[in-house]
């Protein structure tokens, strides 16, 4: 039984650090780095219950990783000196 692309990336993402993980991880960063053209024409082979999964994964690993962003910018604000207290009173200003 052969599996789709998909389907194979699907298991491959199931697997912890394995080379095959890395490999998928790299190939979707080099997707990100094509041209919207070439990113939609690619996309138009695939049928749109796929792409929805897809979109859906990516949102859910999205949303998982924006405390990653916050933690990150909370440490680059207080390098420079800048309280969260302060930032708040900033935002709530403006």
């Amino acid at each position: 039984m052969s599996m789709t692309t998909y389907e194979m990336a699907r298991v491959l993402e199931q697997l912890d650090e394995s080379p095959e993980k890395i490999m998928f991880g790299k190939l979707l960063n080099e997707l990100g780095n094509q041209s919207s053209e070439r990113i939609k024409s690619a996309a138009k082979q695939v049928p749109v219950h796929v792409l929805r999964d897809l979109v859906y994964q990516f949102e859910q690993v999205i949303e998982s990783r924006k405390s990653e962003q916050v933690e990150s910018m909370a440490k680059d604000l207080a390098a420079q000196g800048i309280s969260a207290e302060e930032l708040l009173n900033y935002l709530n200003n403006k």
